[in-house]
């Protein structure tokens, strides 16, 4: 059964994700990621590959991005196990700094999949929290 060690080890997914956001480090943000790892954004954007979601943050971070000033930080942080080698993930997120939205508050989750002993991230689908909104 999973232990500390292993939610330590996703924790950390999450802080360092963040950390590499602040950082505009697209090579970083991808470092857990599968190389089919399939990512959905807050605006729909769907990735189907590794690769594909670094070129979009390295669009989104770049010198034009929308995301070059801003930082990520997650408030709130959720594992369940659904397996010992497979965790969903929730977390709630804030998002500071974007040129179009200076402050963006968002649900995500993330599948995790131990592989080779190391926690890796599989699949990932982002929300944002619109004020206002009934459901």
């Amino acid at each position: 059964m999973p232990d500390k060690a292993d939610e330590d080890a996703i924790r950390a997914i999450e802080d360092d994700f963040n950390e590499a956001w602040g950082r505009h480090d697209p090579d970083a943000m991808v470092k857990s990621l599968t190389d089919d790892a399939e990512f959905i954004t807050v605006n729909g954007a769907w990735e189907k590959s590794r690769e594909g979601f670094r070129n979009l943050m390295i669009r989104l971070h770049g010198p034009t991005g929308p995301f070059r000033m801003s930082t990520r930080e997650a408030s709130e942080l959720r594992i369940r196990f659904l397996a010992p080698d497979v965790a969903i993930v929730h977390t709630r997120f804030q998002i500071r700094g974007d040129i179009d939205e200076a402050e963006r508050n968002s649900v995500g989750m993330r599948i995790v999949q131990k592989i080779d002993g190391r926690w890796r991230t599989v699949s990932v689908q982002n929300t944002d929290v619109r004020p206002g909104r009934r459901h």
